[in-house]
């Protein structure tokens, strides 16, 4: 089974896609979906920055010991 991905912005009701040439003769299922917005960089940083606002009672030394020994026991599992 051959999947083709294609992002085309739809100009017309009549379309020309080259790719499609390979599947000429086949029985394919067609699915068109209208692509999501693409999101803004600096929306994803807004809400992060929000999230480390929120947060509470958070230990940070705890979580720096804690990576100073996953960095200490990295390789302890290999033979």
């Amino acid at each position: 089974m051959s999947i083709i991905v294609i992002h085309k912005q739809i100009e017309s009701e009549t379309l020309y896609l080259p790719e499609l040439k390979p599947l000429i003769g086949k029985t394919v299922e067609i699915v068109v979906r209208e692509a999501e917005a693409p999101v803004s960089g600096a929306a994803d940083w807004d809400a992060a920055m929000q999230a480390v606002r929120e947060l509470e009672d958070y230990d940070y030394d705890v979580a720096q010991a804690q990576r100073d020994y996953d960095k200490t026991h990295a390789n302890d599992h290999l033979p």
